[in-house]
């Protein structure tokens, strides 16, 4: 039943994946991380580039890829670098299975999403599975924070892209991103768990662009700087 793994959870909450700690009256709100480490994840900060959110060293407004990406997104704003603690914690939820931090990941996210996006539904990047983290932060962010969520799009084939440039993971993703059924909103903001090139992001706004969407705001975890 469900009650008793509730019970379980709080009686046997386990350690602190990030600092070994044990999590009894150290958690916050039953993640499966303790306070004193949620509380040091550094968030970006500073003047960042008005597209793709990157940190700026020297540019002014606009960095030196998104001068010549075209990107068809609007803007896109993520919380973290892809580094240290957050980039551990993403990994335990994509390759070891660590669920419960979708609900602490959504947690995290939701406020800059009401704040920035008030009641724009969020359309999750397409995943290879149910079980995706991007499809389980956002059942947390409809559950938990009420944010609407619209499955508008698919996905179909495609190499990995960890290895590819910009350019090379377009040309990966052509034709392998479409329209899944439902009618596409005005406005939408579109979430990913990790921003790199910005590829899958322009990807998937152009075929949410092309469907009728007139605007594609973009908000990730993380993103690679």
């Amino acid at each position: 039943m469900k009650w008793r793994g509730e019970i379980l959870e709080i009686l046997f909450p386990g350690r602190c994946l990030l600092c070994g700690r044990w999590l009894l009256g150290a958690s916050s709100g039953g993640a499966p991380v303790c306070g004193e480490c949620l509380c040091a994840l550094a968030p970006i900060h500073g003047q960042c580039c008005e597209v793709c959110g990157t940190p700026l060293v020297s540019e002014l407004k606009t960095c030196t890829r998104c001068r010549s990406a075209d990107f068809a997104f609007a803007t896109h704003r993520s919380l973290f670098a892809y580094a240290g603690a957050a980039r551990d914690l993403i990994a335990s939820l994509k390759f070891e299975k660590r669920s419960r931090l979708s609900a602490t990941f959504a947690d995290i996210l939701a406020p800059r999403i009401l704040a920035d996006h008030a009641g724009i539904p969020v359309v999750p990047v397409p995943g290879r599975s149910p079980t995706d983290a991007v499809e389980l932060i956002s059942r947390q962010l409809h559950a938990r924070h009420g944010i609407p969520v619209l499955r508008l799009l698919r996905r179909s084939g495609g190499l990995q892209q960890k290895t590819l440039d910009l350019q090379e993971r377009r040309k990966n993703l052509r034709g392998k991103v479409q329209l899944a059924d439902g009618s596409v909103p005005g406005e939408v903001v579109l979430f990913d768990d990790i921003f790199t090139t910005g590829a899958t992001a322009d990807t998937c706004a152009r075929v949410l662009m092309a469907g009728g969407c007139g605007k594609v705001s973009v908000v990730s975890i993380a993103m690679e700087e």
